[in-house]
């Protein structure tokens, strides 16, 4: 039987693009026999179900300030379809599941995430500029291709806006420790 305190559930983690969430949420996993479920791999199934279509974001010709306008809709309701589908897993959100720039919008995920005590904001710094420089330098050791540009300046907008900050409960700083380390800190929190 597995030792560690299982924390309260869900336990959510967000952030910017290559912070490291699907890791921790592996790890922590790993530690609590706890399922995880990374939004990543079953948002395309909730954005379809909710009448996504490849045609109208195709016709938007590659402006991503349009295609995330696009897709918020979608993350909004995938946000509250993962949390009512798997309230009793780790989830890590991919990084705009977190970040809503229009008000109705955010106000609806943070009433989603009210109640639940463990949403936690993963960052590998508490300086703005360090967390953004150290995540893109993992996508692109991820990627072994160089970032677009609009992939940089997605990132920073996750990094800087204030929505991740307020939707999270707690937030954690992985710089300098292993991935074991942080995972530990997040259990500790509870």
């Amino acid at each position: 039987m597995n030792s560690v305190k299982i924390p309260p559930l869900p336990l959510i983690l967000i952030g910017p693009m290559g912070t490291g969430k699907s890791t921790l949420g592996l790890e922590i996993s790993k530690l609590t026999g706890v399922p995880n479920i990374p939004m990543d791999r079953v948002r395309w199934y909730y954005y379809l179900k909710d009448g996504y279509s490849m045609q109208s974001e195709a016709a938007l010709k590659d402006d991503f300030p349009e295609t995330m306008k696009y897709w918020k809709p979608f993350e909004v309701r995938a946000v509250k379809r993962i949390i009512q589908e798997f309230p009793n897993a780790i989830i890590d959100f991919g990084a705009g599941h977190s970040y809503f720039v229009d008000p109705m919008q955010f106000d609806e995920v943070q009433a989603t995430l009210s109640e639940i005590p463990g949403v936690v904001l993963v960052l590998p710094s508490p300086d703005r500029a360090e967390s953004l420089q150290i995540c893109n330098e993992r996508l692109l050791e991820r990627r072994k291709k160089p970032l677009e540009k609009i992939e940089i300046e997605a990132n920073r907008a996750f990094i800087e806006h204030e929505s991740n900050r307020k939707l999270a409960k707690q937030t954690v700083y992985t710089h300098g420790k292993t991935v074991r380390q942080t995972a530990e800190e997040i259990l500790n929190l509870f």
